[in-house]
């Protein structure tokens, strides 16, 4: 009677630890599909917006002929936790542009961050014209190259912009890296990414070239 009743345990034991891993499993499948669809949804009203006139970036020729931005696949794992080290004194930094302008920027701080069992940093910015006041609470300017500028994305690099954190860690999705406004029309005077934010890998994701 005592083993049919271990026996009958270790099935019970082993039953539920099979419906925990199954829900995760399926908890996990619709975190990752609901992930996709708030990016997915965000193309597309980018798309639409782009077809009014008064919210585009396209030139009037782009606009005749606009059938969509273009994507690398959505892949959650380049999105990332990074932690933020805020710098003092916040040196000033020129950054030229697109068009030839130089504009003056902050270093704010640099963001570490892991990608393939490999650690990178990269630098973010605000416009040195912003009050100092309204620093803690304003977006941070991420623009970036990477093995794919030039080729599979624009050569001029993609952007980020990322929440400024209360304390020191951060989301980066590079999913949602998208390319400078001057790529759709070179009216617009696009940053040129510094040097020190070139990453000597590929991020496959984000912004393809238009």
């Amino acid at each position: 009677m005592k083993i049919v009743q271990i026996i009958f345990s270790i099935l019970l034991f082993i039953s539920l630890a099979n419906s925990n891993l199954l829900a995760q499993h399926n908890n996990n499948l619709n975190n990752t599909t609901t992930y996709k669809k708030q990016i997915e949804d965000f193309r597309k009203q980018k798309d639409i917006d782009y077809m009014i006139p008064e919210k585009t970036m396209l030139t009037k020729e782009l606009m005749e002929v606009f059938k969509g931005l273009k994507y690398f696949p959505i892949d959650s794992k380049y999105s990332i936790q990074g932690k933020l080290t805020r710098l003092k004194n916040l040196p000033i930094i020129k950054i030229k542009t697109s068009t030839g302008k130089v504009l003056d920027y902050v270093i704010y701080g640099k963001i570490a961050f892991e990608i393939g069992a490999k650690f990178y940093e990269l630098s973010v910015y605000q416009s040195a014209r912003l009050p100092e006041e309204k620093r803690k609470t304003s977006a941070l300017f991420l623009p970036f190259t990477d093995q794919t500028s030039g080729d599979e994305t624009y050569g001029g690099g993609r952007y980020l912009v990322l929440d400024n954190p209360e304390r020191n860690y951060l989301t980066i999705d590079f999913n949602m890296a998208y390319n400078p406004y001057c790529v759709y029309n070179p009216n617009h005077s696009c940053p040129i990414p510094p040097t020190e934010n070139d990453l000597p890998i590929k991020i496959l994701v984000g912004e393809l070239m238009y």
